[in-house]
């Protein structure tokens, strides 16, 4: 499937009738026909019709177009008792192309023929004819199934090359991005590798872009600088009216027709050309597609929304290949853009560079909320201002970060690796990462506001210990745990002693920064996983979970040496001289089994601690309690 009517079984059962048909029209009414056969494959009929009045009919077929009727194919399969994946298999194995293209391939055919027919003597005869028309057909197959386009080049210039006998075949290819075409020699001819800018192309490309020209030799010259070439046949690759490509031949002396048949093999070279390009630009998008879906996945996995930005502006040079870059905020004011990452910059300068919104590039575009692509900066009308000395190239992209409606911030992106421009593609490329970037922006600020409100709902603004509300969800947490695995939970009040007079004498900002320096004390004494908390005034709690009496003295003992040797602006006008602390300890289960009954029992002991002079430790039912007997320290008491 499908050599018309030499193919498969099945192609014998069905397309008999079908050529039969298409070809009694295509000779009554001499002129070329397109036909599908059953299996829905596209294929032409032309008319020959010899010197003698005797009509001959040139078949061509096997291709499709590139959607399948999945419909008819299960009907085929059904009414032929096959299996249609086996005949969906072969179907898909053949070249693809689009009816229009078929049309054009016929007309051109009957061109040639019509032309090779009226050239008189020196035409072949009519078998010569077609079993030329055979080799071009069979090699027009053979390009089709090429995998690359320098296959697809090599093959048409080796044909033309061995086909018509020309010495020398150059052609011109697009370049990595088509920024502009590369020439070398193809066949015979050794060529350096140059540049063809496209509008240096379409100069040769003739306002019929299937028609071939001759070049001049100063066209010669200027294409092939040093080629001692006479002449040249500039035949355009063009398809669907589009140039992809050059083919020119030096020194050939073509026979009528001929040329008709070398623009037959041009078009189906750039047919077959546009066809790998599509497919390179789908298998492209594809991967591009999936590089950006893993690298969306990969954002959620930031901490926070510095990192976010961090990895946003990363995932950003990677896929447009850029050396330096910036992603900005909008802060709170909503005036002033703000770094959050920077690549290729110093940090001192990160961290004071700030852009108020509608000043400078970044500024306009947060502004206006539209992305800026800027191939010269000194160039473009929309700046106009001198190239400065950090950056490389003239050329940068800057891309709002824009959340329903609203901008967040900017991305800006500077000298590609290449030393390259940057251009709307890469704009394109951007567009989904910038789109999801922002809204995760959004989100993480969202969770940070969040979060700082259930902060600030459970800590001391002054200390920035947990405050009493926090403690009391907490010890009810702890309770249950400790109960449910037979573990302690110690509690420990304390209080500063004579703290009062203290910011009496001092001032409240004295007291302040004295509840600040304890905190800092507290936090130091303990585990991570302990929690101090800031009771009220000058009194602390501390929850040590799993810890029991007498692992809890060591904690409480460092902690009131500590703030005994702290030295304290003006703690000397103090009864004792010095700021120091009692504190109060009790645990559970010995003391009670309720948050309730612990702080009561710690209060009671931290109560004892006062009365008995201040600055010690005292603990709770302790006569009771085997593991706290014993303990050296003079300080500690125990409550009877």
């Amino acid at each position: 499937m499908c050599r018309v009517d030499e193919g498969p079984p099945l192609c014998s059962r069905l397309c008999p009738s079908v050529i039969d048909k298409i070809v009694n029209t295509a000779v009554s009414s001499n002129k070329p026909k397109v036909f599908r056969c059953p299996a829905g494959l596209v294929g032409f009929a032309v008319p020959m019709r010899s010197s003698a009045g005797q009509f001959h009919c040139l078949i061509g077929g096997g291709v499709r177009e590139k959607s399948l009727d999945l419909y008819r194919i299960e009907a085929l399969a059904k009414t032929e008792n096959i299996n249609p994946f086996t005949l969906l298999e072969q179907l898909q194995n053949l070249p693809i192309t689009t009816e229009k293209a078929v049309e054009e391939t016929a007309d051109r055919v009957s061109g040639v023929v019509a032309s090779l027919l009226s050239a008189g003597a020196d035409t072949p005869p009519a078998d010569k004819l077609t079993e030329k028309l055979h080799a071009v057909v069979a090699i027009s197959a053979g390009i089709d199934k090429a995998k690359t386009a320098a296959e697809t080049i090599s093959l048409l210039c080796e044909t033309i090359g061995l086909l018509f006998d020309i010495p020398g075949i150059a052609a011109a290819l697009p370049d990595d991005g088509n920024e502009g075409f590369s020439l070398q020699g193809a066949w015979g001819f050794p060529i350096a590798h140059e540049r063809l800018t496209t509008a240096t192309l379409h100069r040769f490309v003739p306002g019929n872009p299937t028609g071939k020209s001759v070049l001049s030799g100063e066209e010669i010259n200027e294409l092939f600088p040093g080629t001692d070439a006479q002449s040249a046949l500039c035949f355009p690759l063009a398809a669907h009216g589009e140039p992809v490509g050059l083919v020119v031949l030096f020194n050939s002396d073509l026979k009528a027709g001929d040329d008709l048949l070398v623009e037959l093999l041009t078009g189906r070279a750039a047919t077959r050309l546009t066809v790998l390009k599509r497919e390179e630009e789908f298998t492209r998008e594809s991967a591009l597609s999936g590089r950006l879906l893993t690298m969306v996945n990969s954002l959620t996995l930031a901490e926070g929304k510095e990192e976010l930005c961090h990895r946003i502006l990363e995932m950003g040079t990677e896929l447009v290949y850029a050396s330096c870059g910036s992603l900005m905020l909008i802060d709170e004011s909503g005036e002033t853009l703000r770094i959050e990452s920077a690549i290729g910059m110093n940090r001192q300068l990160a961290r004071i560079m700030n852009v108020r919104k509608g000043n400078g590039i970044a500024g306009r575009v947060a502004a206006g909320g539209h992305p800026m692509v800027v191939n010269d900066i000194e160039k473009d009308e929309r700046i106009a201002a001198p190239n400065r000395p950090r950056f490389k190239t003239k050329s940068f992209i800057s891309m709002p970060l824009t959340f329903k409606g609203e901008t967040l911030g900017v991305l800006n992106l500077s000298d590609k690796k290449n030393q390259g421009i940057f251009t709307e593609a890469d704009l394109d490329i951007l567009s989904p990462l910038v789109s999801h970037a922002a809204s995760m922006i959004q989100r993480a600020s969202s969770h940070e506001s969040i979060e700082l409100l259930e902060r600030l709902s459970i800590t001391d603004p002054l200390t920035e210990l947990y405050n009493r509300r926090f403690l009391e969800k907490r010890m009810e947490e702890e309770l249950s745990r400790s109960l449910r695995n037979g573990l302690h939970l110690t509690v420990m009040l304390m209080d500063l002693d004579n703290f009062k007079t203290y910011n009496d004498l001092c001032g409240h900002i004295a007291g302040d920064k004295a509840l600040k320096k304890v905190a800092k004390i507290l936090r130091g004494s303990v585990r991570d996983m302990d929690v101090v908390t800031r009771y009220g005034g000058e009194e602390f709690c501390i929850l040590l979970p799993g810890a029991s009496k007498k692992e809890s003295i060591f904690v409480a003992e460092r902690i009131r040496r500590t703030i005994e040797n702290e030295v304290f602006a003006g703690e000397e006008d103090l009864p004792q001289g010095r700021l120091t602390t009692s504190i109060g300890i009790s645990s559970f289960p010995e003391d009670g089994s309720s948050a309730n009954a612990l702080i009561d029992a710690s209060d009671i002991a931290l109560y004892r601690a006062k009365s008995e002079g201040r600055n010690r430790i005292v603990i709770s039912n302790s006569a009771a309690d085997p593991e706290t007997r014993g303990f050296p320290s003079p300080l500690v008491q125990r409550k009877q």
